[in-house]
Parts: structure tokens; sequence; C-alpha cells
């Protein structure tokens, strides 16, 4: 075959490969969004007082303070992700990710937020790995006074507690992070960044230099849904040019809702990377339990 044909080929089936992944990201994102229906239709049969506010706030609000990472009340976001095309044999690895935001009222102008992080994971490739990552904890510095614009800024801090080598970098990192929210109606507009380096441990494994970026984009319904785009780009300063990127592009949608009296949101997503280091997932699907618990 001609190398024109040999390219026609590599093309359609590139072409064929992501369609592939594009159809089973929506038909996962479908399913999910039907246990969404559900638990909302359950909602709404069980409590037809409460349909539209809990407590003192709307759906919407309840919506907002999922997305927001500076919205002052007390929450548990539960993440379960599958990547896809991990390793050399193209398999599947799993993350499970539990990451509370807790504020602290330091006096009536300013809010202490600290948000551990904690990640449970299998990785396929290239050794078969279960258990722990690295235990990363922020701390951010926010007014306490609500709004348009809302800023917080503090350290961020990355603990060796990988229960094995390959989930972890061995060393201990730390570094500055910061967010920047605009919040006006239904629309939420921001970014969060931070930059970790190692300063010690184990030397042996190199250093970590890495650069988070995270924009986010949301607009939430009176009826407790919430559309939104939230990419989480890494640049590592340490690896090679063709390994150093990590840019995913997808959307989340997700619905707030109540279970007698506790407020909960419950959120799908599918993200395509368009670009990743070697042996990373090529796709993910991701779905996001968050419990909120709001100021009676």
């Amino acid at each position: 075959m001609n190398p024109i044909g040999v390219g026609c080929v590599v093309l359609v089936s590139v072409k064929s490969m992501r369609k592939e992944r594009l159809m089973v990201t929506l038909a996962a994102i479908s399913s999910l969004l039907c246990v969404i229906f559900a638990c909302s239709a359950q909602c709404q049969q069980s409590s037809p007082q409460q349909t539209t506010t809990v407590g003192t706030e709307s759906l919407q609000d309840l919506a907002k303070d999922t997305l927001n990472p500076f919205a002052g009340v007390f929450k548990v976001p539960v993440q379960f992700t599958t990547g896809f095309g991990v390793g050399a044999y193209h398999r599947a690895g799993e993350s499970l990710n539990i990451e509370p935001l807790l504020p602290f009222a330091l006096n009536s102008d300013w809010e202490l937020i600290a948000q551990p992080s904690l990640n449970l994971t299998y990785a396929p490739s290239p050794n078969k790995q279960f258990g722990l990552q690295d235990l990363q904890t922020s701390f951010f510095l926010t007014p306490a006074k609500d709004k348009t614009w809302i800023w917080g800024a503090g350290p961020i801090f990355q603990f060796p507690t990988a229960s094995s080598k390959e989930l972890g970098t061995g060393r201990w990192s730390a570094g500055p992070t910061a967010a920047l929210i605009y919040e006006q109606g239904p629309w939420l507009i921001g970014t969060l960044s931070y930059q970790l380096m190692s300063f010690a441990g184990n030397r042996s494994r190199g250093s970590v230099n890495q650069t988070f970026i995270e924009p986010e984009i949301s607009y939430s319904l009176q009826s407790g849904w919430y559309g939104q785009w939230d990419p989480s780009i890494t640049y590592d300063w340490t690896a090679d040019k063709a390994n150093a990127w990590s840019v995913p592009a997808g959307v989340d949608v997700g619905k707030a809702f109540q279970i007698g009296e506790q407020a909960m949101s419950l959120q799908v997503g599918g993200y395509d990377y368009l670009m990743h280091p070697n042996g990373t997932p090529e796709w993910i699907i991701r779905a996001q339990l968050t419990f909120l618990f709001t100021k009676k």
C-alpha cells in the first residue's frame, strides 16, 4: 500500500477510536443521568414541600455551593474516576478521591478553609498496584463576607503517604496555592492553581516540580441542575516536553437535591485528554457525590 493509503487508514482508525470513546462516554453519562433523575423524582415524592428549597437555600444555591470552593459550607465530595487506555495494553484504572472542604471562621472578616485530598487508586500498568497515593492538604485564607469576586490564597502540602513506590513520589513537597472566583446570578467562573516543589524525602526518587491549573465555568438552574467545564491541567517541569502536559477536555452535568434533610448533589462527566504523559489515561469518566451541610 502506498504512503497516502497508509496515512488514510491510520487517520480513519484514529477517528474511529475517538468516536468509539465518545460514544462510550455519552452512554455512561446518559446512564448516570438516569440515576440523578430517579433520585430527584424520589426526593420530590417523599418531600413535596421541599422541592425548591433546603432550609433557607434554594436548589440553585446548593448547586452553586457544590461548585464554589469558597462557599463557606462544610461539604464532602466523593469522586470516582475510571481512566481508559492506561499503559501499553490500554487497560482501565480506577481512582476514588475524598476531598472535604472545612471552613473555619477566624473573625467577622476572615475565614480559613482547609481542604485535604485523599486518593485510593488502582493502577493496572506497568505493574498492578492498589492503594493510597500521597496525601495533599491545602489551606486558603479568604474574606468571610459575600462578594461578587471571591479570592483565597495559602499554602499546599504533599506528604509521602503512598502505600507503594509506584503510587507516590517519596518526597515531601509544598508550595503556594490560590483561587479567584466570580459569582453572579447562575454563573460561576474562576480558576484554582498551585505550584508543588519537593524539599525533603528520598532524593533517589527525583524532584517534584509541578504546576496545576483548574479553570471552571458553570451555569446553575433554579431546579438544581447545572453544567460545568472543569478540566484539571498539569505541567511537570521535571519531564521532557512530550510528557510534561496533561490537558483534558470535556464537561460535567449534575443535580442538587435532598434526601430527607440531607442536601446532596450528584454529577457525572467525561473528559478526553488532548495531551497526556505516556502510560497515563487517554480519557476518563468520572462521577461525584457531594454531601452538603448547610448553615442552619
